[in-house]
Protein backbone atom coordinates (compact mmCIF):
# COMPACT_ATOMS: atom_id res chain seq x y z
CA UNK A 1 0.00 0.00 0.00
CA UNK A 2 1.45 3.17 -1.13
CA UNK A 3 -1.14 5.61 0.05
CA UNK A 4 -0.24 6.15 3.29
CA UNK A 5 0.41 9.40 4.79
CA UNK A 6 1.80 9.74 8.31
CA UNK A 7 1.39 13.60 9.82
CA UNK A 8 2.41 13.84 13.80
CA UNK A 9 3.61 17.66 15.11
CA UNK A 10 6.60 16.16 16.41
CA UNK A 11 9.37 15.01 14.49
CA UNK A 12 10.16 11.56 17.10
CA UNK A 13 6.52 10.53 16.59
CA UNK A 14 6.46 10.56 12.63
CA UNK A 15 9.88 8.95 12.67
CA UNK A 16 8.69 6.12 15.05
CA UNK A 17 5.47 5.46 12.97
CA UNK A 18 7.70 5.38 9.72
CA UNK A 19 9.74 2.54 11.11
CA UNK A 20 6.88 0.75 12.60
CA UNK A 21 5.53 0.74 8.87
CA UNK A 22 8.85 0.04 7.29
CA UNK A 23 9.55 -3.40 9.58
CA UNK A 24 6.36 -4.76 8.23
CA UNK A 25 6.53 -4.05 4.78
CA UNK A 26 4.45 -0.97 4.38
CA UNK A 27 5.96 2.47 3.19
CA UNK A 28 4.68 6.23 3.90
CA UNK A 29 4.08 7.76 0.56
CA UNK A 30 4.63 11.07 2.94
CA UNK A 31 5.57 12.19 6.06
CA UNK A 32 3.99 15.35 7.48
CA UNK A 33 3.84 17.84 10.13
CA UNK A 34 0.70 19.88 9.32
CA UNK A 35 -2.96 19.24 8.50
CA UNK A 36 -2.50 21.59 4.63
CA UNK A 37 0.97 19.05 4.00
CA UNK A 38 -1.49 16.39 4.52
CA UNK A 39 -4.44 17.76 2.87
CA UNK A 40 -1.67 18.33 -0.87
CA UNK A 41 -0.47 15.01 0.03
CA UNK A 42 -3.32 13.18 -0.24
CA UNK A 43 -5.23 15.13 -2.77
CA UNK A 44 -2.48 14.40 -5.07
CA UNK A 45 -2.17 11.01 -5.08
CA UNK A 46 -5.97 11.03 -4.99
CA UNK A 47 -6.59 9.04 -1.95
CA UNK A 48 -4.82 7.11 0.83
CA UNK A 49 -5.23 6.23 4.38
CA UNK A 50 -3.68 8.96 7.22
CA UNK A 51 -1.91 7.75 9.97
CA UNK A 52 -2.10 10.93 12.40
CA UNK A 53 -2.01 12.37 16.16
CA UNK A 54 -4.79 14.34 17.64
CA UNK A 55 -3.60 17.39 16.77
CA UNK A 56 -1.63 18.73 13.94
CA UNK A 57 0.56 21.90 13.61
CA UNK A 58 -2.61 24.11 12.59
CA UNK A 59 -5.91 21.70 12.64
CA UNK A 60 -7.23 18.79 15.02
CA UNK A 61 -7.36 15.33 13.80
CA UNK A 62 -11.46 15.19 12.88
CA UNK A 63 -10.82 18.67 11.29
CA UNK A 64 -8.65 16.95 9.04
CA UNK A 65 -11.02 14.19 8.36
CA UNK A 66 -13.51 15.82 7.32
CA UNK A 67 -11.61 17.93 5.34
CA UNK A 68 -10.62 14.15 3.78
CA UNK A 69 -14.13 12.99 3.89
CA UNK A 70 -14.46 10.88 0.82
CA UNK A 71 -11.02 11.20 -0.35
CA UNK A 72 -8.99 9.63 2.58
CA UNK A 73 -9.63 7.44 6.18
CA UNK A 74 -7.95 9.00 8.44
CA UNK A 75 -6.72 6.69 12.08
CA UNK A 76 -5.72 8.51 14.72
CA UNK A 77 -3.29 7.20 17.42
CA UNK A 78 -4.03 8.98 20.68
CA UNK A 79 -4.27 8.86 24.45
CA UNK A 80 -7.78 7.56 25.12
CA UNK A 81 -8.66 11.39 26.56
CA UNK A 82 -8.06 13.29 23.33
CA UNK A 83 -9.95 10.18 21.29
CA UNK A 84 -12.60 11.27 23.30
CA UNK A 85 -12.84 14.37 22.13
CA UNK A 86 -12.66 13.67 18.20
CA UNK A 87 -15.11 11.82 15.77
CA UNK A 88 -16.15 11.11 12.49
CA UNK A 89 -17.66 9.14 9.31
CA UNK A 90 -14.01 8.42 8.01
CA UNK A 91 -12.15 8.75 11.29
CA UNK A 92 -10.90 5.26 13.35
CA UNK A 93 -9.05 5.73 17.00
CA UNK A 94 -6.77 4.19 18.08
CA UNK A 95 -5.51 4.09 21.82
CA UNK A 96 -1.62 5.06 22.67
CA UNK A 97 0.47 3.33 23.07
CA UNK A 98 -1.21 0.81 20.75
CA UNK A 99 -0.16 -2.93 20.68
CA UNK A 100 1.93 -3.28 17.28
CA UNK A 101 -1.04 -6.52 16.34
CA UNK A 102 -3.98 -3.89 17.03
CA UNK A 103 -1.54 -1.43 14.89
CA UNK A 104 -1.35 -3.24 11.55
CA UNK A 105 -5.08 -5.01 12.44
CA UNK A 106 -6.45 -1.53 12.24
CA UNK A 107 -4.29 -0.64 9.07
CA UNK A 108 -5.01 -3.26 6.68
CA UNK A 109 -8.84 -3.26 7.81
CA UNK A 110 -8.59 0.36 6.18
CA UNK A 111 -6.45 -0.39 3.48
CA UNK A 112 -9.25 -2.91 2.40
CA UNK A 113 -11.68 0.08 3.16
CA UNK A 114 -10.12 2.38 1.02
CA UNK A 115 -9.03 0.04 -1.26
CA UNK A 116 -12.61 -1.51 -1.77
CA UNK A 117 -13.77 2.33 -1.94
CA UNK A 118 -11.86 3.16 -5.04
CA UNK A 119 -12.86 0.18 -7.14
CA UNK A 120 -16.06 1.64 -7.03
CA UNK A 121 -17.36 1.84 -10.81
CA UNK A 122 -15.81 5.31 -12.51
CA UNK A 123 -19.58 5.24 -13.48
CA UNK A 124 -21.14 5.64 -10.57
CA UNK A 125 -17.98 7.91 -8.95
CA UNK A 126 -18.95 10.30 -11.54
CA UNK A 127 -23.23 10.62 -11.23
CA UNK A 128 -22.18 11.31 -7.45
CA UNK A 129 -19.78 13.79 -8.54
CA UNK A 130 -22.17 15.40 -11.08
CA UNK A 131 -25.09 15.55 -8.46
CA UNK A 132 -22.76 17.06 -6.19
CA UNK A 133 -22.23 19.87 -8.47
CA UNK A 134 -26.10 20.22 -9.57
CA UNK A 135 -26.88 20.39 -6.13
CA UNK A 136 -24.19 23.08 -5.58
CA UNK A 137 -25.08 25.09 -8.30
CA UNK A 138 -28.75 25.08 -7.52
CA UNK A 139 -27.61 26.27 -3.99
CA UNK A 140 -25.43 29.05 -4.94
CA UNK A 141 -28.17 30.28 -7.54
CA UNK A 142 -30.82 29.83 -5.38
CA UNK A 143 -29.14 31.70 -2.23
CA UNK A 144 -26.79 34.53 -4.14
CA UNK A 145 -29.17 34.91 -6.97
CA UNK A 146 -26.45 33.55 -9.32
CA UNK A 147 -27.46 32.45 -12.99
CA UNK A 148 -26.74 28.93 -13.52
CA UNK A 149 -23.18 29.47 -15.82
CA UNK A 150 -21.98 31.73 -12.83
CA UNK A 151 -22.54 29.64 -10.23
CA UNK A 152 -20.42 26.94 -12.39
CA UNK A 153 -17.52 29.39 -12.87
CA UNK A 154 -17.38 29.91 -9.67
CA UNK A 155 -17.35 26.21 -8.82
CA UNK A 156 -14.43 26.00 -11.35
CA UNK A 157 -12.67 28.92 -9.89
CA UNK A 158 -12.68 27.92 -6.39
CA UNK A 159 -11.46 24.40 -7.85
CA UNK A 160 -8.66 25.59 -9.28
CA UNK A 161 -7.56 28.69 -6.81
CA UNK A 162 -7.73 25.72 -4.06
CA UNK A 163 -6.43 22.91 -6.04
CA UNK A 164 -9.15 20.94 -4.67
CA UNK A 165 -11.56 18.41 -6.88
CA UNK A 166 -15.00 20.51 -8.26
CA UNK A 167 -17.01 17.45 -6.22
CA UNK A 168 -15.09 18.10 -2.92
CA UNK A 169 -16.07 21.72 -3.76
CA UNK A 170 -18.76 21.19 -4.25
CA UNK A 171 -19.38 19.01 -1.21
CA UNK A 172 -18.10 21.91 0.70
CA UNK A 173 -20.89 24.44 -0.27
CA UNK A 174 -24.03 22.06 0.29
CA UNK A 175 -22.36 21.51 3.59
CA UNK A 176 -22.03 25.01 4.58
CA UNK A 177 -25.69 26.05 3.54
CA UNK A 178 -27.24 23.21 4.83
CA UNK A 179 -25.57 23.13 7.87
Amino acid sequence: MGRIVVAFSREESRKRIARLLASEGWEAAAVCTSGAEVLRAVHKMGSGVVICGFRLRDMTADALAADLRGLAVVMVLAKADCLELCGGENLFKLPAPAPRSDFFATLETLADLEATRLHRPASQRREEEQRLVRRAKELLMDVNRMSEEEAHRFLQKRSMDSGIRLAEVAQSIIDSYTL
